[in-house]
Order: structure tokens, then sequence, then C-alpha cells
């Protein structure tokens, strides 16, 4: 007969080898385009690429995901996306009073620190929109560093670049690094980086792209597991 294996059996695996927990901005700490869609970005970005007379390939022209057209802009010239990344900056700054918390997230903040580890949050966004976000939220002092996208250098905003510069301020290596996502590309791209991942498994498309490791469907789940997993000193 086999031994079931305990709820959150993998979670709390990761957890005992986790001294930095790294939350995923948009999806885990805020759905910040939950008052008006993300394509509105995309469209006003393809409006400053036409006002350069760009020519948009079909992917780009017909994208929904703004960082799709800010990396189009990136091979185009340093002058353009720069007009580009400020476009979109302005773009989700004006998304930061309609964005909808994510449940628990403060939670999870508080019972990570309680538990002896950091928090950090990193994101695509820029830096501003990330700091009006928390300061709105009363998230700023609980959350400690922040990593976010670089004006200028679109390239930024890849996982391995986000997490890099994060274990850099923290002085730590990826292993002792846990990235909490509802982003496929995240939970798919993170453990390259050496980092464990943990899914927020909100919603049927990431519960379905979810094979293995620690996984919640509410931070609440989280909050409690870091409460009983405290670091030893």
């Amino acid at each position: 007969m086999t031994t079931p294996t305990p709820p959150f059996a993998a979670l709390d695996d990761i957890l005992a080898h986790t001294r930095h927990l790294l939350l995923d901005f948009d999806g885990v700490v805020c759905r910040l385009y939950a008052g008006r869609p993300r394509s509105q970005a995309a469209d006003r970005l393809r409006v400053v690429l036409n006002e350069h007379g760009a020519p948009l390939p079909e992917t780009v022209a017909t994208t929904t995901d703004p960082l799709a057209v800010l990396a189009f802009a990136a091979t185009i010239s340093r002058e353009l996306v720069e007009q580009v990344d400020a476009e979109l900056t302005e773009c989700e700054i004006g998304a930061v009073p309609t964005a909808a918390p994510v449940g628990h997230v403060h939670d999870v903040i508080a019972s990570a620190r309680e538990s002896g580890r950091t928090v950090t949050v990193i994101s695509t966004c820029s830096a501003r929109t990330v700091d009006a976000y928390l300061e709105r939220t009363s998230l700023a002092d609980l959350a400690g560093l922040g990593v976010a996208r670089r004006p200028h250098e679109p390239a930024s905003v890849s996982v391995p670049s986000l997490i890099g510069r994060a274990t850099g301020l923290l002085d730590t290596d990826a292993s002792a690094c846990a990235v909490l996502t509802a982003s496929a590309d995240v939970l798919d791209a993170a453990p390259k980086t050496g980092a464990a991942v943990i899914a927020y498994a909100s919603t049927p498309p990431t519960r379905a792209h979810v094979h293995s490791g620690g996984v919640v469907t509410s931070l609440a789940d989280l909050a409690i597991r870091l409460r009983a997993r405290p670091l030893r000193k």
C-alpha cells in the first residue's frame, strides 16, 4: 500500500531551503490591469511607433502585450525605445489606482518576514509603477527591496535578469530563493536560474500549466506554511 503524500509536502520542502522570497508583482502582489485592458497599453505604444513611421510586423501590430511592442522598439533605435518605455510607464502608473490587490498578499509578506525571510518584489513593470502601488497599499515598508524594468533596457524584463539582479542585491545565490508567480513564462524560466518556484495557481490556465513543485491556490495557505516553517537561526 502506497503512503499518500502529505498536503503541501513539496511546498514545505521548498520553504525549508528558502531564505529569500521573490514575489512576481503583476499576478501575485496585484492584478495591475484589473480596471482596464492590458491591450490598451499595447495600442498606445503602437501610436508612438506609428508617429515615427516605424513599419510594424504582423505580430507586433496585433499583439496585446505591451512588452512585445517595447522589445520591437528596441530593435529600431535607442531614442525610440526611450519614448516607448516612457509611454508604457505612464500607462502602468495610470493603471495603479484601479489595480486589484491579490488576497492575503499582506499576510504572505508579514509571515515571510516573521519567519526570518526577506521579501523582494520583482516586476516587468517600471520601478515607478511598483513603488506607486506599494505606497498606495501600505506595502512599501514591508516588502523591502524591489527589482523592476530598467528604462531603455527591454532585456531587463527577462526572468534571468530579474532574478539575477535580485540575488545580487541580496548578496545570495539563486538556490536560496523561491519565486512566487502566477505566470506560465516565469514558471518555465525561473528553475533554469537555480531558484525554486512556488506557483500561485488560482486560475484554471495556471493550474493546467503546473506539473510539480510547490503549488498554492490561495496565498492564505502560503502564509500559514511560512509561519509553520521558520528559518533556523
